[in-house]
């Protein structure tokens, strides 16, 4: 196998550890960048030196580019959506360089960063979603939300909307009670002339599958299900399991990555109850948080894309041991501060008590359970993802705390700031 010189972008986040354990493993010479001073991924003995962003802005991915090239750097993966738009702002200055972007180009990911988008390509896969609608004004989600029925679901359009200067704060999904709810939480989530996706509320289970994709056609594949998840309202998850893929998930999955033409990594997430035909939740085109649980159960996905970049040909494959479980701590210990905070506005389902969040915190996990972030052959991520976790709950509480000294900080508030 022929090594490369690979950077992995926002080196804060856990899949970038994942990315460069393994292509660090697989005999690359792996570099880091990230906003932060020391990142999660940088802790790592495969990370051979890391660049620190002056700003997310694409004057600060200007000078990581200049810095990239010295490194003789040939491969770039992005791993959040900022990254990816921050990258293809100005995506040919770094190919004139000889520099091969991991992300998709701006017209194609536009599909599955934004949410209306990816509802069309959708339809035209024949693939089941919530009842939507998408408005282009707030008389229109006045309308909309009445029509599908309250309580009813508020989406932005972007997790990450950049408006040429800065991203906006992202919202997150919303539950809406009713209509004098609605419109506040609409102005808060508009994204310049983007209004909030409205959708009803669709029963089941959120599942979600995995693919690294050859321009539309899934090659390899993985699943998990989410036993907890950071948030208890619904988001990424903080202990997982691996299990067999469901065909039923998987073939509305590859029709839809096929419409979409899609080349990459991706994650489709449904709504599921067994019985009717699953429904799709979101795509997301990038690499996902719990990636570390893929790789340890056989699907290597980092090795593979890179070799996908490199032009060579990827055996399909949907193999995989499966019953492998593995455990953010760092994303239990938020939980628990979810938890401490209640249940946000509006949410209708059951929410953890204080004492079911100490005892999934400190008490027995499952048998096998394996550490997303310790490894033995690469241990100080595991001090790492203290260090940076309780560096940014400082800095959430000073911020807050500047920002409003007659109002104390509380656990959910220094959440949302992040």
């Amino acid at each position: 196998m022929t090594s490369h010189r690979v950077l992995v972008l926002d080196g804060q986040t856990t899949q970038a550890l994942a990315c460069v354990r393994s292509l660090g493993r697989a005999g690359h010479t792996v570099f880091v960048a990230s906003p932060l001073p020391r990142p999660l991924a940088s802790w790592s003995r495969y990370c051979r030196g890391h660049f620190r962003l002056r700003g997310e802005t694409v004057e600060g991915y200007a000078a990581l580019r200049v810095w990239a090239r010295k490194q003789g750097v040939q491969f770039v993966l992005p791993q959040r959506e900022r990254s990816c738009v921050l990258c293809n702002a100005e995506r040919w200055k770094w190919e004139t360089v000889g520099i091969t972007l991991g992300c998709a180009p701006a017209d194609l990911l536009v599909g599955a960063f934004d949410k209306a988008r990816t509802l069309e390509h959708a339809a035209d896969g024949d693939v089941r979603i919530p009842p939507s609608r998408v408005p282009r004004s707030l008389a229109e989600c006045h309308v909309a939300a009445e029509a599908l029925g309250y309580p009813c679901l508020l989406k932005p359009r972007f997790s990450d909307f950049w408006d040429g200067r800065r991203f906006l704060p992202d919202r997150g999904t919303q539950y809406v009670r009713d209509a004098a709810s609605l419109e506040e939480k609409a102005l808060a989530s508009r994204q310049g002339g983007c209004w909030p996706v409205i959708q009803g509320i669709v029963p089941g289970q959120g599942k979600g599958v995995f693919a690294l994709c050859d321009h539309g056609e899934p090659v390899v594949w993985f699943a998990h299900e989410r036993l907890r998840d950071v948030r208890p309202s619904g988001s990424g998850s903080s202990l997982r399991r691996s299990i067999p893929l469901d065909p039923r998930l998987k073939e509305p999955a590859a029709r839809l990555l096929a419409t979409m033409a899609w080349h990459g990594p991706a994650m489709v997430e449904f709504r599921d109850d067994g019985v009717s035909e699953p429904c799709l939740i979101e795509v997301n085109g990038r690499f996902w948080g719990s990636l570390e649980l893929a790789v340890a159960s056989g699907v290597d996905f980092p090795r593979l894309w890179v070799e996908l970049l490199s032009g060579a040909h990827v055996r399909p494959s949907s193999d995989y041991q499966t019953g492998v479980t593995s455990r953010w701590l760092w994303g239990d210990v938020k939980r628990f501060l979810y938890i401490l905070a209640g249940p946000p506005p509006g949410f209708p389902d059951p929410y953890p008590s204080i004492r079911a969040g100490l005892r999934e915190l400190l008490g027995a996990q499952p048998p096998g359970t394996r550490s997303e972030t310790w490894s033995a052959d690469d241990r100080w991520p595991a001090v790492g993802e203290w260090s940076q976790g309780i560096g940014e709950l400082v800095a959430q509480i000073r911020t807050r705390v500047e920002r409003n000294r007659a109002r104390p900080a509380t656990p959910r508030a220094v959440l949302e700031a992040s």
